[in-house]
Parts: structure tokens; C-alpha cells; sequence
């Protein structure tokens, strides 16, 4: 059986740079000390320190030869959920998390009651035998939990209520 690699889009201040199976083999990744990187492409070498990292919104905050950069981590699913417009996140405040696809709920991250920031994980939902974190997409407070760990979603059901 053969791996399957997924393609990754990487945005550095607001510029897309994909990462395919092809142009990863391009790219030469050398760990200099933990957290810092040295990284040859195109004939060009590059020093990267990762300063932050934000797994739950997949988000960082990198030196790149020198300048501060930020930077966020696009799945292929993140693609294809901003793509099929599923992604609710840019909508100013929401009253409702919904499922963006059908799946089992794996884990849930949040208390009602609790105050989140955005890109807080709200719950881990399971597709595609790929585990997703549902996070945030803005501050808020939890009102209520509309589903339970091993519970079966549709797409479009409502998982989390806000205040």
C-alpha cells in the first residue's frame, strides 16, 4: 500500500506557497537546533526559527532570514471546506458551530460555560479516517454542547451553541 501525501498550503503575511509531493522533494529541511531550520530551495538557502506555534489554529509566528513573518497551515480539508463554502469562520459572530462534514465526534475539548478565545478546539470530529479539530471561530462563551463523544454527525448539524 502506498502512502498518501497530503498537499499543505502554507500562507506567509497573506501569500500562498502550496507544498505538493513534487515540490517537497525540491525543498532540503535541515534541523539546526529545536525550533530553527535551515532550508534549501531554488538554489536559495533560508534560516527559519519558529518564535510561536498555535496548534489549534495551526498558526505561527516565524523569523525568516531575519524578519518576523506570520503565517498559517492549510490542509487539503481546509482547502476543500473553504472551497465548497462550508467555511462559516469569516462570518463576524456566530450563534452555532455546525459539523462542515459528516463524521463521528471523537473528542470533546469544552465545557459549557466556558470562555474560549478564537481557533480554542471546540471538539475533534473524525472523516475520512482523518481526525479534524473543530475550533472556535471567534471569542466566546459555550452555552451548550449539542453532541456526544462517538455520536454520529451530519453535515450542517449544530455541535456547539454560543452565548
Amino acid at each position: 500500500m502506498t502512502k498518501r501525501t497530503e498537499n499543505i498550503v502554507v500562507e506567509i503575511d497573506g501569500e500562498p506557497f502550496e507544498l505538493t509531493a513534487v515540490n517537497k522533494e525540491e525543498i532540503q529541511i535541515t534541523e539546526k537546533e529545536e525550533g530553527s531550520f535551515q532550508v534549501f530551495t531554488n538554489g536559495n538557502t533560508h534560516r527559519i526559527k519558529i518564535i510561536e506555534f498555535d496548534m489549534a489554529s495551526r498558526t505561527f509566528t516565524m523569523e525568516i532570514d531575519g524578519q518576523v513573518k506570520q503565517a498559517q497551515l492549510f490542509r487539503e480539508l481546509d482547502i476543500m471546506i473553504e472551497k465548497m463554502g462550508l467555511n462559516l469562520s469569516h462570518s463576524a459572530k456566530q450563534d452555532f458551530i455546525v459539523a462542515p462534514m459528516p463524521g463521528l465526534v471523537r473528542e470533546i475539548k469544552v465545557k459549557v460555560g466556558e470562555q474560549i478565545e478564537k481557533g480554542h478546539p471546540l471538539l475533534i470530529l473524525e472523516a475520512m479516517k482523518m481526525e479534524n479539530i473543530i475550533a472556535a471561530p471567534h471569542e466566546a462563551i459555550i452555552k451548550a454542547i449539542m453532541v456526544n463523544v462517538g455520536q454520529a454527525v451530519e453535515r450542517g448539524l449544530p455541535l456547539v451553541e454560543f452565548v
